[in-house]
């Protein structure tokens, strides 16, 4: 209990007094992009450096290679200084959590690339740590939207900063292998929590609980709401945490905790008050497959302010051979605030002579 209390002093004082705006850390990731801005040469900077109301801005993906990137500069296509500000700019909107999960799963690339060489032998292998794209939208200032996103295969990250506020999704995470088995990184396990944390509470639910919490014995072909899918969960499904009792709802807050706290102490607490300001009759648990540790499965967490997908993905050794137990896809996002969408909605509205941009569909 005392990790909750912990939290709901936190979320108590949001309540209090107020919502919790980041403007110092808005401050801060506007002037390491501008740094890092700055030690660009002109066509490295054509590549990094868009404007903020385009389309592209909200076009992300979590694939490997350079085919579908429509913006970014690639991580191994800049000098190590270059690569020191974008980690600087990477960790801004990050926990200490958070940006060590990142640059992990960065790391842990290269060993997928290892394995994919085994089976492809011609022909450019575009997966590993330096194929990462940095893309800054808008001009880095705190009086003005702008945003910035890195992404490559298994990592997607978003942040959008409006009026001195940060949005932090849709943020994608995953991990192929889940557990390293071999070599000399055996043991790493970057997404250990997401995982131990949900078969702790579907062990702890009552035979009629889940039931209601276990939707389908098969788990589905992908995430639902991957990129361009934004709005394909239309209602709520599986157990309500209103029918939860306390220390089923502790091991709930465990699993978002290992989530929402990916993200700036301050940005991670306004979205835990939002979702108890929603009440729990509002936020819903589902699952999908096995409910034995060490199978397949899929879970989500879905609410009014946030929404978590966890899948077992495909194999990338043999995709058609179906999912994988140690090949994990999750992700994150904040239902009609990705890409600060809420927030730009209220800006566009007290600044009538700017026009919104499109929204994701």
């Amino acid at each position: 209990m005392k990790i909750i209390r912990l939290t709901l002093g936190m979320l108590f004082a949001t309540v209090l007094f107020g919502p919790v705006h980041a403007g110092s850390l808005a401050d801060q990731c506007a002037s390491a992009a501008s740094v890092f801005l700055d030690a660009l040469d002109d066509e490295q900077r054509q590549s990094a450096a868009h404007p903020f109301a385009i389309p592209e801005r909200r076009a992300w993906a979590y694939v490997t290679g350079s085919k579908t990137r429509k913006q970014g500069l690639a991580i191994g296509d800049m000098t190590d200084e270059q690569r020191v500000f974008a980690h600087r700019l990477m960790q801004c909107g990050l926990s200490t959590q958070g940006y060590q999960k990142s640059a992990g799963i960065m790391r842990m690339d290269d060993l997928v690339r290892e394995n994919i060489a085994t089976i492809i032998t011609s022909g450019a292998i575009e997966i590993g740590k330096e194929f990462y794209w940095l893309a800054i939208f808008g001009e880095p200032d705190t009086a003005k939207p702008w945003s910035w996103q890195l992404e490559g295969h298994h990592l997607a990250l978003n942040f959008t900063s409006i009026d001195g506020s940060l949005a932090v999704t849709p943020t994608f995470m995953g991990a192929d292998p889940a557990e390293v088995q071999s070599g000399p990184l055996a043991g790493w396990r970057l997404l250990g929590g997401e995982e131990e944390r949900a078969y702790a509470l579907i062990a702890a639910l009552t035979e009629e609980q889940r039931r209601q919490a276990v939707i389908g014995d098969e788990i589905p072909r992908g995430i639902f709401t991957a990129p361009g899918r934004a709005y394909a969960l239309k209602g709520y499904s599986g157990l309500s945490a209103a029918s939860m009792n306390a220390p089923q709802r502790q091991l709930l807050w465990l699993l978002i905790d290992e989530y929402v706290q990916n993200v700036a102490p301050g940005v991670a607490d306004q979205i835990i008050g939002e979702i108890l300001q929603d009440g729990w009759d509002r936020l819903y648990f589902a699952w999908m497959g096995s409910t034995e540790y060490g199978g397949v499965m899929y879970y989500r967490i879905h609410g009014p302010s946030l929404l978590i997908e966890f899948d077992h993905a495909s194999t990338v050794l043999a995709p058609r051979l179906g999912p994988d137990a140690n090949h994990i896809h999750t992700i994150m996002r904040i239902p009609g605030g990705d890409f600060g969408e809420d927030l730009l909605q209220q800006h566009y509205l007290n600044s009538p002579a700017h026009l919104a941009p499109p929204i994701e569909k």
